[in-house]
């Protein structure tokens, strides 16, 4: 039986030193959320739209036409000269983490590429983006899995993966599991019969444990899965003995072992060893692939490039997040970015694959060439992108 343990257990004086030192350097990045992976901060956000999704996805009324750019339109940061260029309104969740849409709008490759990013407030909990995306609310998701993308698609929403996010690898995983810096643990088999924080059901939480045990002969109905779904609780409960395993994610698992009291008895890289596994997904709604190909070929463009500047640059990268986020420098950990100009279709397989392993859907519910598409190949980014700095400034509002 899952356990769910709240909040007010942290709250206090009661905690152990090691808890309360892991609280506190945890405080920041309440702000957070982990890349869409379901480990979600609490806090007042703002409403966008109702919670029920339609059953059709029409350009929203007024969405054709193309917005002037403003004469004091910045031109730092890459972007091109202001001036009468017409730029298409892209409406997305205004970042809470680190992610590539925000640097390609803030280097200006969104704007080089034809494209406006308006925010609109956070995101309202109990709907997801690809909901409010259906409802004609936002025109972006610029966070989660394929997973949500095929999960989208079976219950009828018209939207598509368009571009790869961020991948899993050995030195930058995208999930590390965590254990209380003397327990008895020693490598992921030990956690049959023992108690996992999971931010909720999913396949980078609990799914990827499932697999790996089911793979090694072992139980994993034998495992209690706690849910945890504020962020930080999980490195906390840890600390405290209230679990045995944390499943963090990015930037949790870096800030909890700098602050102490745990260590590492896996990642995700672990169990896969392929950049797939941490796979994220970056998607646009039919309409606008159909209709407006040229914005479609411009956010391809633009991403790719952001990608390539992020890895190529990962502490201005971390910097800039940090300024756009209100937090310090160094608060903010980059993301490994997938540098493929297309979206892999082994990665896609393997998200499919294993979400009918632990039986999020039947097996062939989903085709997995139904929830990407490849049409459009990103051009080669700018030779001068290799010498573009950020100029550390924030150019867009939120």
């Amino acid at each position: 039986m899952k356990t769910k343990i709240t909040g007010s257990h942290f709250m206090g004086t009661t905690l152990p030193r090691a808890a309360r030192y892991l609280a506190a350097a945890l405080a920041a990045a309440l702000l957070f959320t982990a890349s869409g992976c379901g480990e979600k901060a609490t806090g007042e956000q703002s409403p966008v739209g109702s919670p029920s999704p339609s059953s059709s996805s029409p350009a929203p009324s007024g969405r054709t036409a193309p917005e002037t750019a403003p004469s004091d339109a910045p031109t730092d940061a890459g972007a091109s000269p202001a001036g009468e260029e017409e730029l298409f309104e892209l409406r997305a969740f205004t970042p809470s983490t680190f992610m590539e849409f925000t640097i390609a709008d803030e280097m200006g490759f969104f704007r080089d590429a034809g494209i406006k990013i308006k925010y609109v407030g956070s995101q309202p909990t109990g709907i997801t983006d690809l909901q409010l995306i259906e409802q004609g609310e936002i025109d972006v998701s610029y966070s989660g899995h394929p997973t949500v993308v095929a999960q989208g698609r079976l219950a009828g929403l018209k939207v598509k993966m368009i571009v790869p996010g961020m991948v899993d690898g050995p030195d930058n995983p995208h999930v590390t599991y965590l254990v209380k810096e003397d327990s008895p643990l020693k490598t992921l088999d030990d956690i049959v019969g023992k108690k996992v924080a999971i931010s909720g059901t999913g396949v980078c939480t609990d799914g990827y444990l499932r697999y790996y045990l089911t793979q090694r002969g072992l139980d994993p109905d034998s495992v209690e899965f706690v849910g945890l779904p504020q962020a930080g609780q999980q490195e906390l409960a840890v600390v405290e003995g209230l679990v045995d395993v944390t499943t963090s994610h990015t930037p949790y698992a870096s800030i909890a072992l700098e602050a102490g009291g745990v260590r590492v008895l896996g990642r995700t890289w672990d169990i896969f060893g392929s950049p797939g596994a941490g796979l994220g997904a970056r998607s646009l709604p039919e309409w606008i692939i159909d209709e407006h190909p040229d914005v479609a070929q411009g956010f391809v463009d633009a991403m790719y490039r952001a990608r390539l500047w992020s890895n190529a640059n990962p502490i201005e990268a971390q910097n800039l997040m940090a300024a756009v986020l209100g937090l310090e420098e160094g608060s903010v950990l980059a993301l490994l970015q997938d540098e493929n100009k297309l979206i892999d279709p082994s990665y896609i397989d393997h998200w499919v694959n294993l979400a009918e392993d632990i039986g999020l859907w039947e097996a062939g519910a989903v085709a997995a060439d139904d929830i990407y598409t490849n049409e459009f190949v990103p051009k080669d980014a700018p030779e001068s992108d290799k010498t573009l700095h950020w100029d550390g400034l924030v150019h867009n509002t939120y």
